[in-house]
C-alpha cells in the first residue's frame, strides 16, 4: 500500500491528498515533522543528497514527490472522474503554477506570522511533548523557521508577498466570472486554486485541523475581506467535493 508523508496543515499536502481522495487510492498516512523526520525521509528515498520535502508518496516503483506529481499518479492508478480530463492537462498544469505562485507567496507571510502571534510555535510542536519542555522548544522554533527560508529560499519581505498572492486571486477571480468551475466540471486546477485559499481564510476544521493560534497564523484579515466571493466558492469546493476528515 503506497505511503503519503506529508503535513496535515500543508496546502500542498492537501492537494495530494484531495487527488488520492477523489480517486478512491487506499493509502496509510504518516505526519512528517519538519527537519526531525528529514533523515529518515531521505533514507527512505535513498537521496541522501539535494533536496527531499513533503508531500512524498512513497510507493513500490518511483516515489512521487510533490502534490502535482501524487495527483498524476492517482490519476493514473486511481477510479473515478478524472481531475485531468483530455485536451485540459496543459491549461491545469499552468493553472498549478499559478497556485504554487500564490502558495509561495502566502509563506512568507505564515512564516512571519508563526513569531508573532502568542502561542503559535508551542502550537506547532508535535503531540506527546511534556508540557516543561514547550517554551525551550518553541524558542528553538525559530531557528526551524530560519533553516526553513534557507531550504525553500523564500524571502521575508511580507508586503510583497501579499501583493504577489492578490495577484494569483485576482486572476482567478476572472477565470471564474461567477462560473463553479475552471472548466466545465471539476478538475485538479479547481483543488490547486481553491487550497491557495488557505493562506486567507483557512477552510473549516471540519476538512484542515488548526489550533487556534495557527488558525490566526493563516488568515489574512484585509485578503478575506477583499476576496470573500473566492473564500465563499472554496467553501462550496468542499462542501461538495471533499469529505469530511475523520
Amino acid at each position: 500500500m503506497p505511503e503519503l508523508v506529508a503535513e496535515s496543515f500543508s496546502p500542498w499536502s492537501e492537494k495530494a491528498r484531495w487527488a488520492l481522495d477523489h480517486h478512491r487510492i487506499r493509502y496509510r498516512y504518516r505526519e512528517y515533522v519538519p527537519v526531525i523526520d528529514e533523515p529518515w525521509l531521505r533514507w527512505r528515498l535513498g537521496a541522501l543528497m539535494g533536496r527531499v520535502s513533503t508531500p512524498t508518496l512513497l510507493t513500490d516503483d518511483a516515489s512521487p514527490r510533490d502534490s502535482y506529481a501524487i495527483a498524476e499518479w492517482a490519476e493514473r492508478h486511481g477510479a473515478g472522474v478524472p481531475l485531468f480530463p483530455a485536451g485540459r492537462a496543459a491549461a491545469i498544469g499552468t493553472w498549478n503554477a499559478c497556485s504554487e505562485t500564490g502558495l509561495a507567496a502566502g509563506r512568507i507571510r505564515v512564516v512571519a506570522r508563526m513569531a508573532e502571534v502568542p502561542g503559535a510555535a508551542t502550537e506547532m510542536l508535535p503531540p506527546g511533548i511534556p508540557g516543561m519542555l514547550h517554551p525551550v522548544l518553541g524558542a528553538a522554533a525559530g531557528a526551524t523557521f530560519a533553516y526553513l527560508r534557507w531550504k525553500y529560499g523564500f524571502g521575508s519581505d511580507v508586503a510583497a508577498s501579499d501583493q504577489n498572492l492578490r495577484t494569483v486571486l485576482e486572476d482567478l477571480r476572472a477565470a471564474l466570472a461567477g462560473r463553479a468551475y475552471l472548466f466545465d466540471e471539476l478538475t485538479y486546477a479547481d483543488i490547486a486554486m481553491g487550497v491557495v485559499l488557505q493562506m486567507v481564510r483557512p477552510v473549516a476544521d471540519a476538512y484542515i485541523r488548526l489550533a487556534p493560534a495557527i488558525r490566526t497564523v493563516w488568515t489574512n484579515e484585509p485578503l478575506a475581506a477583499d476576496f470573500a466571493d473566492l473564500v465563499e466558492w472554496r467553501d462550496r469546493l468542499y462542501a461538495e467535493h471533499r469529505p469530511a476528515v475523520t
